[in-house]
């Protein structure tokens, strides 16, 4: 099934004020909803580092985890669950916020994971809340109320493996989508700015990005057909899954940003057109 979210490849490059300040909500104006969350599946590690939440307009961004937040089973809202930053979590035209669970909480061996555990626990089941108290850049309420659940499962301890994917070629004179199957749920930003495809002098080709199987296969449309020429898909190793592994190293691991920094070596696979 194709997913009906499409990337441009320009994600959250609108340029607005870093501060929006709401003003009194018109009667006739039309209101924001939420457009789409992810990651989109039902089922998400105990680790899950992030989701990100997308609206249909620009939104106020003080105050804005008073009206997104967590809640347990039984219909509880869970505290302290998200990083609070006014400002650094938003898209900058404050149409994107991504919510960040605390890291201190998500990484083992540190004193807020000691003190109070995650945030998540395999087996249990939550939903993320959004609900109409949040305000667009105008000042008007969410149109109506966002509910997702979902159920916690094993913590995710396994790095991104390129060797891994099952890649499907297109075929010459074509415009059909080259096609990845990737060993995970992977983080879908990652997705839209880490992988590219280039052509033999090395330029990007134009095209759109399309995820489906809930960020487990991405898709790629040129905008031109493939011809007989060899291309080479090219990542970025700082490539993240959900839980924020990478291909350099597990999130969890001390000496992960240390070893991303010194991995500047974009990692090659060619692609060639069937006949």
């Amino acid at each position: 099934m194709r997913a009906a979210f499409l990337f441009s490849l320009a994600i959250g490059l609108s340029i607005f004020s870093s501060t929006i300040i709401a003003s009194t909500c018109e009667p006739a104006a039309e209101k924001a909803h939420v457009s789409a969350v992810y990651p989109t599946a039902d089922r998400l590690p105990e680790n899950l580092l992030r989701f990100y939440v997308y609206f249909s307009k620009p939104m106020y961004r003080e105050d804005i985890l008073s009206s997104v937040y967590l809640e347990d089973k039984e219909g509880n809202r869970l505290h302290g669950v998200f990083l609070d930053n006014k400002f650094a979590l938003w898209s900058t035209d404050s149409s994107r916020l991504t919510l960040l669970f605390d890291p201190g909480r998500v990484k083992t061996g540190l004193v807020a994971h000691n003190a109070m555990g995650r945030a998540l626990t395999s087996g249990e089941d939550y939903q993320l809340v959004i609900d109409t108290m949040a305000k667009d850049a105008d000042g008007c309420h969410l149109e109506k109320e966002y509910r997702k659940p979902f159920k916690a499962v094993e913590a995710d301890y396994e790095v991104p493996d390129v060797d891994k994917w099952v890649i499907h070629h297109p075929n010459k004179g074509s415009s059909e989508a080259l096609t990845i199957e990737l060993n995970g749920k992977m983080d879908h930003v990652s997705l839209a700015y880490r992988i590219r495809v280039k052509d033999q002098k090395g330029q990007s080709v134009a095209g759109s990005i399309e995820l489906s199987e809930h960020e487990e296969m991405w898709l790629f449309y040129p905008d031109i057909t493939w011809d007989k020429n060899q291309y080479q898909l090219v990542i970025d190793p700082i490539l993240e899954d959900v839980a924020g592994n990478r291909i350099t190293g597990l999130f969890d691991q001390p000496s992960l940003a240390a070893e991303s920094a010194g991995q500047e070596q974009w990692i090659s696979i060619p692609i060639v057109p069937e006949y």
